[in-house]
């Protein structure tokens, strides 16, 4: 065949034209590309740090303009970071530190990856809640549990590059009725990581309730309504490791006034759990429950029909009109470290717990004190203390051999960094990163970091503010997340993500003004201001979770999204789904004995 039958002139050979993201052909080559080197640094000079980060990324004449010291110098002074030593790095190590810092700092959000799974059929995402890995169990992974039906709970591994269905675990009710199972809370343990959930009857073709009513029949006797707590125990076998099942789960009767509501529940290790009811006659009052658990009537039938009930209470029990506490309280969370068990009460959309208890053993005579963590915070050297509700610490440092004014030999010092929020109207709440330090004499002292003890200190000095940080004023307030090591805390309001990042160790050793810009230091107050990245909206928040330094979840109102953060990352987006793209139950990882091979998969 003679090439002239290939077409009819010789431009059909000719390649085709090139195209723009809107699919236009591009007849010629960009006329910003013929402009002088100077005229780029002059554009990179007035770009944003993030916008400059990125620009790096673009094209080799952004790239070109980026190796001026210059404009290095001029973006590196406005990230937080130590400035000795700068001047002796060649430019090339110089752009590679701004990089790094830059990645480091959050301005590398705006390339994360983002993957967006829609929830499966029947299942509800926003009420879903976050188990973190146990770090002291090679291989853990941090869990999600979410509602998938009447009476069906599905817990999902939460990997690096995968999202793998664990179990599906489906309550068995003791009385078989012709009946819907509505599950209302759920909860994880903390070190255990057993599963409660909090659930009632509702009949098949409506709404109304079916479950039988306690003195119903007298006019004068209020009417009770009956919840199930159902809990689910984390199994352990030599052939399948850790897993759950259907067929182990215990259950407990609560029988309580059809005026209240729950609206939070908690599980303790142990087995105890807490709730907490509001009833709407009584806003401004919430009745808190610690539920106990009979060991051995739980092993023998795995079913408690008058479980010990402890009210938790702020007067003594021996006034009954007073059961109520005289404080809103929507959620708690236990806290476990070692023997010692405590238990924090948040406010409606507080991110940090307003008070906390000891009473954690529902067998107790009465119910302990409630106190408050209120703590008095240092804002500014030369003004007195303000009052601050202090979180727990977050990150804490041992350091040996500091010398003391009250001791004439060395001592231990412990430092401890955690979140506090000035005690003032919504309006004009602010958010510090706050330090305190403990001295103990080295005898005493068994020289290791426990952050639950950080908590007992009630002075604090403010290190760095959260600039941008509001809090929230919808029913779902603000929800505030912070990574294993510290280095980055997440804060969500309905549809606003920020991000902070930093460096722990820095904030502890202090010298602040070589660590923030200058810009970003206040010489007078002796506080730093972080300044955050707003990341992309992925829809309404409910909860997030930190996977790592570089890996965000969060529950929305649209199902499951992470945020990769990795050096890697390059901004790319995926759209899967919990019922079609996660692994099955079945499963199974098999690591490489030796070598960097990659994980592989086996089983269907």
């Amino acid at each position: 065949m003679r090439p002239e039958s290939l077409g009819n002139a010789p431009s059909d050979l000719a390649p085709p034209n090139k195209v723009n993201g809107l699919g236009m052909a591009i007849d010629q080559e960009s006329a910003l590309l013929d402009l002088p080197l100077e005229v780029f640094q002059t554009i990179t000079w007035h770009m944003d740090v993030g916008t400059f980060f990125t620009s790096l990324l673009t094209c080799k004449h952004f790239l070109a303009a980026g190796q001026s010291r210059r404009n290095i110098f001029k973006h590196l002074n406005k990230l937080p970071g130590l400035r000795l030593g700068l001047d002796d790095l060649t430019t090339p190590d110089l752009l590679l530190l701004f990089r790094k810092r830059a990645a480091e700092s959050g301005c590398a959000a705006v390339l994360a990856d983002i993957t967006r799974y829609r929830p499966a059929p029947r299942t509800t995402v926003s009420n879903a809640v976050f188990s973190p890995a146990n770090l002291s169990q090679p291989g853990s992974l941090a869990q999600l549990a979410t509602i998938h039906g009447d009476g069906i709970l599905r817990i999902y591994d939460l990997a690096k590059h995968h999202v793998r269905l664990k179990a599906e675990l489906h309550i068995r009710p003791e009385d078989e009725n012709d009946s819907r199972i509505q599950i209302l809370k759920i909860s994880f343990s903390p070190s255990s990581r057993d599963l409660a959930a909090l659930y009632r009857h509702r009949a098949s073709s409506g709404s109304s309730l079916v479950s039988p009513f306690i003195d119903n029949f007298s006019p004068f006797t209020p009417r009770h309504q009956i919840y199930k707590l159902v809990t689910f125990h984390r199994l352990h076998a030599e052939t399948k490791n850790f897993f759950y099942s259907s067929h182990q789960q215990e259950s407990r009767v609560i029988a309580i006034s059809e005026d209240e509501e729950p609206v939070g529940l908690a599980l303790a290790s142990s087995g105890n759990a807490c709730i907490a009811w509001r009833n709407p006659n009584r806003r401004e009052r919430t009745l808190v429950w610690l539920i106990g658990r009979d060991e051995k009537q739980m092993d023998a039938c795995s079913y408690d029909e008058s479980p010990n009930i402890m009210k938790i209470t702020t007067d003594p029990p021996a006034y009954p009109s007073h059961r109520y506490i005289d404080r809103q309280i929507f959620s708690m969370q236990f806290m476990e470290n070692g023997s010692r068990m405590k238990l924090n009460l948040y406010k409606p959309g507080s991110p940090i717990h307003d008070w906390y208890t000891n009473s954690c053993n529902p067998v107790a005579d009465e119910s302990g004190p409630i106190s408050s963590n209120s703590a008095f915070v240092a804002v500014e050297d030369n003004e007195e203390h303000e009052e601050f509700a202090v979180g727990m610490p977050f990150h804490g440092a041992h350091t040996y051999g500091v010398t003391v004014d009250w001791q004439a030999s060395s001592v231990c010092q412990i430092s401890y960094l955690a979140l506090a929020m000035r005690r003032a109207p919504s309006e004009s709440s602010q958010m510090f990163i706050v330090q305190s330090d403990c001295h103990i004499s080295p005898v005493n002292c068994d020289h290791n970091v426990h952050l639950e003890d950080g908590r007992k200190l009630t002075s604090w000095k403010a290190v760095a503010l959260l600039a941008g940080w509001r809090q929230g004023t919808s029913s779902l307030g603000t929800v505030i997340s912070i990574s294993p090591r510290g280095t980055r805390i997440a804060s969500a309001s309905w549809m606003r993500v920020l991000l902070w990042s930093f460096k722990p160790e820095l904030l502890i050793q202090g010298a602040l003004e070589e660590y923030f810009p200058v810009m970003d230091y206040s010489v007078t107050k002796g506080i730093g201001r972080l300044r955050p990245t707003l990341l992309s909206s992925e829809g309404v928040v409910h909860n997030m979770h930190w996977t790592g330094e570089d890996h965000l979840w969060a529950t929305t109102d649209q199902g499951l999204v992470k945020w990769n953060f990795d050096y890697m990352s390059a901004g790319e987006k995926d759209s899967l789904s919990l019922a079609f793209d996660t692994w099955p139950e079945t499963a199974i990882l098999a690591l490489p004995v030796t070598g960097t091979a990659r994980v592989r998969q086996i089983g269907p």
